[in-house]
C-alpha cells in the first residue's frame, strides 16, 4: 500500500504472536492484513488502525470498545473477532480469515439477479438479528463490508464484517447520537436518511442500509444518487423497472426497507427474515451462479528461527540423523562429547515440544468452548427474540383494530347498541394488547438475564484464555531458545565431521 504505510507492516509481529504477511485491503481508518499466528501456525485477518486514527483518542477508543462488544457475537454470517489489543503505536483486532471477496468486487462483474441477492439479504438479516439482539448496531452495512464465500450448490455464503463503527446500545458510551467524526467516514448512498437529517441511528437504520445493498445486488444500481441525501430525493425506481425479470414481491420487500421513515420499515431484522424466506420459498427461480474467488497468498517457508513450533523438532531431528549417519565409526577428538550434548538437548527439546503441543490443545479447546458458548446462548436469544417479534406484531395488529373501533365508536354514525358492543370490544382489545406487551416485557427480561449470564461465563473463559495464551507464549519462547542452543550443538558436532546442515534446514 504505497503512500499509506501498509507495506511497512509486512513482516512485523504484533503482540508477539501475529506476523503480518500480506495486505488484504484498506478502509477509511484501518488496513487489513493476512497474518500467521507464529505460535500455532494459524492464518487470521488483522485490522490495524492507521497512524492518524491510532493517534486520535476517540477513534482508538471506539475501535477497541466495539471490538470488545462484537467479540461476544457468534454467528455463522458474521466474521468472528477472536482477539484485539493495542500497543503504544497502534490498535488492532484479529478476525477469522475468510477466503472470500467483498461483495463490491463481485458486483464489479455485474448484478447478481434478484434471487441470489435475496439469499444474500436473508443471510445479512440473520446476522443483523443476532447483532441487534446483543445490543450492537453495525451502522456501516455496505458491499465493502460483506464477504462472499463460495460453497457447493452454487449459493453463496455471506459474512458481515467490519464493525469498526458499530454502536453498543445501552452502554455507558451510548448517547443516542453519533460521534462528530463519523459522518465523513460513512459511505454515501448507504446511510439511512434519519442519520443524515438528525444524526441518530438505531437497528432500523441498518435495515435501510441492507435494503440499499440488496437493491444494488439485484439491479447493479443504487436506489438513490450518492451525492445527495436520500431524504431529499424522490422515491427510488422499482427494481422491476430496472430489470423486468424481478418479481413485484421482491420490489415490495426492498422498497419497504428503503422507507424514509424508520417506523415504516420492518420492525426488526426477524420480521425481515420472515419476509425474505417467504420470497425465496415462492416458485420461480433463476440460477444462482457461482463466483470465482482469488486464492489466499501462500507462505514463503521461513528459516529455523521463525519455523512454526511443530516443525522445529523435526528439523533438528533431521540434522541429528545426518550427523549420526556421517559419524558412524568416527573417533575424532571431542566428537563424542559434542554428540552427547546434542542428544541431551534434543531430549529436552522433545519434552518441551510435547508441552507446547498440550498448550495448543488447551488453547484450541478453550477457543472452541467459547465459540460453542456464544453460539448456544445466541440461539437461545434468537428463539426468544423471534417470539418477541411475533408478539410485537400481534400487539400492533390489536392496536390497529382498537384504533379502528375507537374511530367508529366516536364517529356518531352508529346506533346505541352498536356503540355498546364496540365499547366491549375495545375493552377486550385493550386487555389483549396489555397482555401481549406484558409478555414482551417478560421476554425482554429473560433475554437480558441470558445476556448477563453469557457475560459472566465469558468473563471466566477470557481469564482462562489469557492464562493459556501466556503459558503457550512462555513455552514457545523457551522452545525457540532451546532450539537455538540445540542447533549450535549440532553445528559443533557437524563441523568435526564436515557435514553441511544448511541443506533442508
Amino acid at each position: 500500500m504505497a503512500g499509506r504505510g501498509g507495506e511497512s507492516w509486512i513482516g512485523r509481529v504484533l503482540a508477539n504472536r501475529y506476523r503480518l504477511i500480506a495486505q488484504l485491503g484498506e478502509g477509511a481508518i484501518a488496513d487489513v492484513f493476512l497474518a500467521r499466528h507464529v505460535l500455532i501456525d494459524r492464518l487470521s485477518a488483522i485490522k490495524v488502525l492507521r497512524p492518524f486514527a491510532s493517534s486520535d483518542p476517540a477513534l482508538r477508543a471506539l475501535f477497541l470498545r466495539e471490538a470488545r462488544a462484537v467479540n461476544r457475537i457468534n454467528h455463522p454470517n458474521i466474521v468472528e473477532i477472536s482477539d484485539y489489543g493495542e500497543t503504544d503505536e497502534v490498535a488492532f483486532l484479529v478476525m477469522e480469515y475468510v477466503a472470500g471477496e467483498p461483495l463490491s468486487r463481485v458486483l464489479g462483474r455485474g448484478p447478481l439477479g434478484y434471487r441470489r441477492a435475496a439469499h444474500a439479504g436473508l443471510q445479512l438479516a440473520l446476522a443483523l438479528s443476532r447483532a441487534h439482539e446483543m445490543g450492537v448496531v453495525h451502522r456501516d452495512v455496505k458491499p465493502d463490508n460483506v464477504l462472499v464465500v463460495p460453497r457447493k450448490g452454487g449459493l453463496d455464503q455471506i459474512k458481515l464484517t467490519d464493525f469498526g463503527f458499530a454502536k453498543v446500545l445501552g452502554s455507558a458510551h451510548d448517547t443516542g447520537r453519533s460521534p462528530q467524526f463519523l459522518p465523513s467516514r460513512l459511505s454515501a448512498g448507504y446511510v439511512a436518511p434519519e442519520y443524515v437529517a438528525l444524526g441518530t441511528m438505531d437497528a432500523r437504520s441498518d435495515l435501510f442500509s441492507l435494503g440499499v445493498v440488496v437493491y444494488e445486488a439485484a439491479t447493479g444500481a443504487l436506489p438513490y444518487a450518492p451525492e445527495r441525501p436520500a431524504h431529499e430525493q424522490s422515491a427510488p425506481t422499482r427494481p422491476s423497472d430496472v430489470d423486468p425479470r424481478i418479481p413485484a414481491r421482491f420490489d415490495d420487500v426492498v422498497l419497504t426497507l428503503l422507507a424514509p421513515e424508520p417506523d415504516d420499515r420492518p420492525r426488526d431484522a426477524f420480521e425481515l427474515v420472515a419476509m425474505l424466506r417467504g420470497l425465496l420459498e415462492a416458485p420461480e427461480a433463476d440460477a444462482a451462479p457461482r463466483s470465482a474467488l482469488a486464492r489466499p497468498p501462500s507462505d514463503a517457508g521461513p528459516r529455523l528461527v521463525s519455523l512454526s513450533f511443530d516443525r522445529i523438532e523435526a528439523v533438528c531431528a533431521g540434522a541429528w540423523e545426518r550427523i549420526q549417519e556421517a559419524s558412524a565409526g568416527e573417533v575424532r577428538p571431542g566428537l563424542r562429547d559434542d554428540l552427547r550434548r546434542a542428544d541431551e538437548l534434543l531430549v529436552m527439546l522433545r519434552r518441551l515440544g510435547t508441552l507446547v503441543t498440550e498448550d495448543t490443545r488447551t488453547l484450541t479447546g478453550l477457543e472452541e468452548r467459547a465459540r460453542r458458548l456464544r453460539g448456544d446462548y445466541g440461539q437461545r436469544i434468537d428463539r426468544l427474540s423471534l417470539e418477541r417479534s411475533k408478539l410485537l406484531g400481534w400487539a400492533g395488529t390489536i392496536a390497529d383494530r382498537s384504533d379502528w373501533v375507537r374511530t367508529q365508536r366516536l364517529s356518531g354514525s352508529l346506533s346505541g347498541g352498536k356503540v355498546d358492543a364496540m365499547l366491549w370490544e375495545q375493552a377486550a382489545l385493550d386487555r389483549e394488547e396489555e397482555r401481549a406487551r406484558t409478555t414482551v416485557d417478560e421476554v425482554d427480561a429473560e433475554i437480558a438475564s441470558i445476556q448477563a449470564e453469557l457475560g459472566e461465563q465469558e468473563e471466566g473463559l477470557e481469564g482462562a484464555l489469557a492464562v493459556a495464551n501466556a503459558t503457550l507464549e512462555g513455552h514457545v519462547a523457551a522452545l525457540r531458545s532451546l532450539a537455538a542452543e540445540t542447533w549450535l550443538a549440532l553445528e559443533d558436532a557437524a563441523a568435526r565431521i564436515d557435514v553441511d546442515l544448511t541443506v533442508g534446514a
